[in-house]
């Protein structure tokens, strides 16, 4: 097997396959998707609107979802708080 380092790069796909170990598994071997990966690290809280996640707590450049009670009516559209 070649050097890690001597393999192309690439700009991963959400279906795209990470090696890793799972240690609730006895520390068994498998393969984890980019998108669990992001799933299990990225949590954004939903909020109606900007206002809103403002009150929450969040401040400029931090991210949020919406909820789809606000202006915005799709729940779910990621959203940069201003």
């Amino acid at each position: 097997m070649a050097k890690i380092s001597t393999y192309a790069t690439a700009t991963p796909a959400a279906a795209d396959l990470v090696l890793g170990t799972d240690s609730g598994s006895a520390d068994a071997t498998k393969n984890f998707t980019i998108q669990s990966l992001f799933d299990a690290v990225i949590t954004l809280t939903a909020y109606n609107d900007d206002a809103a996640a403002g009150v929450g707590g969040l401040v400029a450049g931090q991210l949020y979802q919406t909820t789809g009670a606000g202006a915005l009516t799709t729940a779910g559209i990621v959203m940069v708080k201003q």
